[in-house]
């Protein structure tokens, strides 16, 4: 994507809580909290912060229907135009 800086943002705060903290996790995801701290040390500066369930109704709307949709890749430089749909305008 071409990022050096960036802020993640996610409504689970156990989640961001783990992806926070560098400390060796041992939950059911730890797999997957491994692989965003490998991840993000691709970055120059990354952030992860909590956010409320509302604020996030967008990136909701996309991961459920692509799940639903079974689609392997969801997000490729745009947005989907099922997700522009139900945007509501500022």
């Amino acid at each position: 994507m071409g990022l050096s800086e960036t802020i993640i943002e996610g409504d689970a705060l156990s989640i961001v809580k783990k992806c926070q903290n560098h400390v060796m996790d041992k939950s059911e995801i730890a797999a997957y909290i491994r692989n965003i701290h490998l991840t993000a040390e691709h970055f120059r500066w990354i952030h992860f912060r909590h956010i409320k369930k509302e604020a996030n109704r967008l990136a909701h709307t996309i991961a459920t229907e692509s799940l639903r949709r079974e689609e392997q890749e969801y997000l490729n430089g745009m947005v989907p135009d099922f997700a522009l749909q139900r945007m509501e305008p500022d």
